[in-house]
């Protein structure tokens, strides 16, 4: 781990688990040397977190990775806001207990972004895999499924989604 890097990620921690109202754990992993990630350029970064709870979403398990970040570093040391100069792919795999994914199903976010198109209730496997192909479909091209299983009641999800320069 460069010498930015064990700066950098305590911080990061900081920031992300001021994001969420509960994580039980949260490791991250950015590559590249001290030059490289201080200039802006960061080659990958892994974020992966256990227990983590956002806005009504509960998650069991998230692992999350992007390539090729492009940050605005030296206009941040001058007090600037972060910006993400270019576009980056950021692949994750989501695992949710079946409690946590009942969760998600009642959540303000979930309602709000399948309304008035979801049943009141997806208890069994299918209703819930219909459910979860149907939030998928109107996300539209932000998402790209991999792979959804659902069995006894959790999920498992693998895709990658797109986050816009800022």
């Amino acid at each position: 781990m460069s010498v930015v890097s064990s700066v950098l990620i305590p911080i990061i921690k900081l920031w992300l688990r001021s994001q969420v109202e509960h994580i039980d754990t949260l490791e991250i992993a950015i590559a590249g040397k001290s030059r490289q990630i201080l200039s802006g350029d960061i080659p990958k970064a892994n974020v992966i977190g256990a227990g983590a709870k956002y806005q009504g979403l509960a998650v069991t398990n998230i692992d999350l990775c992007a390539e090729a970040i492009h940050l605005n570093i030296a206009q941040i040391l001058k007090g600037e806001a972060l910006r993400l100069l270019d576009p980056i792919r950021v692949t994750m795999d989501v695992e949710l207990s079946p409690e946590d994914l009942q969760s998600c199903l009642k959540s303000h976010i979930f309602l709000d972004a399948i309304a008035p198109d979801a049943p009141p209730t997806a208890t069994t496997d299918d209703e819930i895999r219909a459910l979860l192909e149907h939030l998928v479909h109107k996300l539209g091209d932000e998402f790209t499924l991999h792979e959804l299983a659902i069995t006894d009641g959790g999920a498992r999800c693998r895709g990658e989604f797109a986050i816009a320069a800022t």
